[in-house]
């Protein structure tokens, strides 16, 4: 098998095999199913140190099989290349880094399938750039349960993007989204970073438990373990466990059920006949030789890391001096009054499309909805918090269909935003998305560079194919979304 083992690797699995298969002392054997254990995890060992060579020679543009994806800012921020790709790399880390010299829509789909694969997704969310699709992206993600690491960086006023002065009123539009998504993100316990390395670090920890420093002796010897204890908890401790504690046996160890294919060629259901450990053994290397990545879930020991985040509420016990004081409590909103609404009418207030087209209506239907004071706008004066953000959070969830309207007129960001988080949770809803024009665009007495239309514009190139995978209607025309609105609501 081309496989090597040191003597301590051999005395180690002697003694854990004497201890799981509860012989006597004197016992220098191990029997076959252990044999197949101590194969895989020798096979799995090798494969590690493959990759890791093998991250050292390549820029790991891999898209059905990496491990992170480094989403988030892009040109002209470094960050993937001056550090992420280089610790990575150190770890034997594979990752799909979608920075290119120049984007066009059609890698959207390509990014989709990588972020798919992924098992950790990395977000920075700089300030050097707009972040619009990254902000869009770590909403979605972070709402579907996905193990999302998340940087962000805060904007400060009058600065420069792209050498271009931001003015006073596109700040408090990238301040209101930033805030709109931590705020997002905190509510569901996650830990947001200050900066590159402790992110970094908790990511290879997630990924290879390097804090752990287990050695290859230690790690076999507990997945070992690992299969003993589950055997026991579905009746091994007799020596034998029936092939439905088997089933469920294979589903705790590996977060997926056996095929209807798998069944009937490793199990054989026609005759009563019960499972010892050493076949039990035997059997998990053998069914899950061919379908379970053992790159990234660890084997037949750990949880996907999707899930594993998900329980852990995405944190790590990393070195404190590195966080920086990265985790603020979230605001507590128990104390919010608590409306049902038919309709929440989400956007901001410019071409005063909720007076002119949406209220009357709704108005016509007698249909309710929160009135515009306390809807979410962007007001010039007023810097948006947190608990205003979980105020209308609060709202769009007593809500029965919600509405986004992106306009051609706005920047919208925020709006973007909270629609990628409800389009992940499945809320009913209804988007309308105009495209900036890329000529004489004006935000309010503001006109926008082309390069702010360009970044405005993907985030709602983004939104709509997140919409559209999720079968939410999609329009262009503010009445005809608004119609679509009514007949949800009436059609419940």
């Amino acid at each position: 098998m081309k496989l090597y083992p040191s003597k301590d690797q051999v005395s180690e699995m002697l003694k854990c095999a004497r201890q799981c298969g509860r012989r006597n002392g004197s016992s220098k054997y191990i029997t076959f199913g252990e044999f197949c254990v101590f194969v895989k995890e020798m096979k799995n060992q090798n494969s590690k140190q493959h990759r890791k060579i093998q991250a050292t020679k390549t820029n790991n543009k891999c898209v059905n099989n990496c491990e992170v994806f480094l989403g988030g800012s892009c040109n002209p921020t470094t960050w993937r290349a001056d550090t992420a790709i280089p610790e990575l790399q150190k770890y034997g880390i594979t990752f799909y880094n979608p920075q290119v010299s120049m984007w066009v829509p059609e890698l959207v789909a390509q990014e989709h399938d990588a972020k798919q694969a992924a098992s950790v997704l990395l977000y920075v969310v700089d300030s050097q750039t707009r972040s619009t699709v990254g902000m869009i992206e770590v909403a979605y993600l972070v709402a579907s349960g996905r193990c999302v690491i998340v940087v962000a960086h805060s904007y400060r006023p009058g600065q420069s993007i792209m050498g271009e002065t931001i003015t006073a009123r596109e700040y408090r539009d990238l301040v209101e989204g930033q805030t709109t998504l931590l705020t997002l993100v905190r509510s569901k316990g996650i830990e947001v970073h200050k900066n590159l390395p402790s992110a970094l670090q908790c990511t290879a920890k997630i990924l290879r438990n390097v804090s752990n420093d287990m050695t290859p002796e230690e790690q076999l010897t507990s997945k070992l373990r690992k299969l003993r204890e589950v055997f026991d908890s579905y009746g091994g401790q007799n020596g034998e466990i029936e092939k439905f504690g088997f089933l469920k046996a294979f589903h705790q160890l590996t977060q997926r059920e056996l095929t209807t294919n798998e069944m009937y060629e490793y199990l054989n259901f026609s005759n009563n006949q019960s499972i010892t450990f050493e076949r039990f053994c035997m059997l998990m290397a053998e069914i899950t030789s061919d379908n379970c990545d053992m790159s990234t879930t660890n084997g037949w020991v750990s949880q996907p890391f999707q899930r594993q985040c998900s329980t852990n509420n995405n944190t790590c016990n990393i070195d404190n001096s590195l966080i920086n004081g990265t985790m603020e409590e979230p605001v507590n909103i128990t104390s919010f009054k608590k409306n049902s609404y038919d309709v929440f009418l989400g956007g901001t207030q410019s071409s005063q499309w909720r007076e002119n087209i949406a209220i009357p209506i709704l108005n016509q239907q007698n249909l309710s909805y929160p009135n515009s004071t306390n809807g979410y706008e962007i007001l010039d004066n007023k810097i948006v918090t947190d608990y205003d953000v979980l105020q209308w959070k609060q709202m769009m969830d007593n809500s029965k269909v919600i509405l986004f309207v992106i306009t051609n007129d706005s920047r919208s960001l925020t709006t973007m935003i909270l629609a990628a988080h409800y389009i992940a949770i499945g809320k009913n809803m209804v988007l309308c998305v105009q495209q900036l024009p890329e000529e004489n665009c004006h935000v309010g007495n503001e006109t926008l560079s082309e390069q702010a239309i360009k970044d405005y514009n993907r985030g709602r190139v983004y939104v709509v194919d997140m919409a559209k995978r999720k079968q939410i209607p999609v329009f262009e025309d503010i009445r005809e979304a608004v119609q679509c609105v009514v007949s949800k609501v009436q059609s419940r």
